[in-house]
């Protein structure tokens, strides 16, 4: 059986490891990945060890680091660190983030700044960039629905306008929380969860619509590619397909589309559930500053219990 520790390790080391497997087939169909890696992809490239974070990575690390600094979310101290890192870095980063954080650096509060470009584009973008980065924030308040919900929202906002963006990050939020806590993590108990929240309709149907279906109906590498309730379904899959943490992880990059992102997030479940024992170590092995990582797991798992919240 994992320890709670190991678990909240996992969380972290399961995004970082998600993410960079799929790097390499970012954006590739699933066909595509099938014919050049028949046999799926299952080693990270070792050149990772030399290269900064990739953005998934980078923005939940950048969360963790906000967290642990105010116990508490301020939407303008996330936006100032996600400004710090656009400027040093920002591998990765996508088009809606950096739109938004461009408008951070004209002077422009961050929930304006969203809104702004969120309406400038037709009140459509519904991207990835919130929920790949959320897991920190299950990780801190795992056992209080409502400061999830809240926090899980703040978090998104700063970036992401679109009410799909917070609710698939609460999703998500959900299944790592119910992990960590030992619960029975299940489609069913996240979706009656959501609807009791008044989820919009869009996100509780795509929510249900896991629910005993393969990767092929979830087409993941379909025409909404980035779209974030894509990514939370390549997550919530895992919940019903979770005996093996890299064959499961493993199947979900075959099934293309955003990869590094769908494998950050089913990466961060499956690590919640499995442990960081669980992670092949020659993956863990070329994930840059990893120690760092097992480290500010360490550090929110202790906040958690220091506040009789985990």
């Amino acid at each position: 059986m994992t320890t709670l520790r190991d678990r909240y390790r996992g969380t972290l080391l399961g995004l970082a490891v998600g993410n960079t497997l799929g790097l390499p087939v970012e954006s590739w169909p699933s066909g595509e990945i099938r014919r050049r890696y028949p046999h799926g992809i299952r080693e990270i490239d070792p050149l990772e060890l030399k290269l900064p974070w990739d953005d998934d990575l980078a923005q939940a690390v950048i969360l963790a680091e906000a967290i642990l600094e105010h116990d508490t979310l301020r939407n303008d101290d996330l936006a100032a660190r996600l400004m710090l890192w656009f400027e040093s870095n920002g591998r990765g980063m996508g088009s809606q983030t950096r739109a938004v954080i461009s408008a951070f650096r004209q002077g422009m509060l961050p929930s304006e700044a969203a809104r702004l470009v969120w309406e400038r584009d037709g009140g459509q973008p519904a991207g990835n960039g919130a929920v790949m980065r959320c897991a920190p924030v299950a990780m801190r308040w795992a056992r209080d629905r409502v400061k999830l919900l809240e926090e899980t929202e703040n978090s998104s906002r700063v970036t992401h306008h679109d009410p799909r963006c917070s609710w698939s990050a609460f999703a998500v939020n959900l299944a790592v929380a119910e992990a960590l806590t030992g619960r029975t993590a299940s489609i069913d108990s996240i979706a009656n969860t959501l609807e009791s929240s008044d989820v919009g309709p869009h996100t509780l149907h795509a929510v249900r619509d896991v629910a005993g279906h393969s990767l092929e109906h979830l087409r993941l590498d379909g025409s909404a590619v980035g779209f974030t309730l894509k990514a939370m379904q390549a997550g919530l899959w895992c919940l019903e397909h979770s005996a093996d943490f890299e064959e499961s992880l493993v199947a979900v990059i075959q099934a293309g589309g955003d990869t590094d992102t769908n494998g950050a997030v089913a990466g961060a479940i499956l690590g919640a559930l499995h442990g960081a024992s669980a992670i092949p170590d020659r993956w863990t092995a070329h994930i840059a500053k990893a120690d760092r990582l097992i480290s500010l797991a360490d550090r929110l798992l202790d906040r958690a219990a220091e506040a009789g919240e985990i």
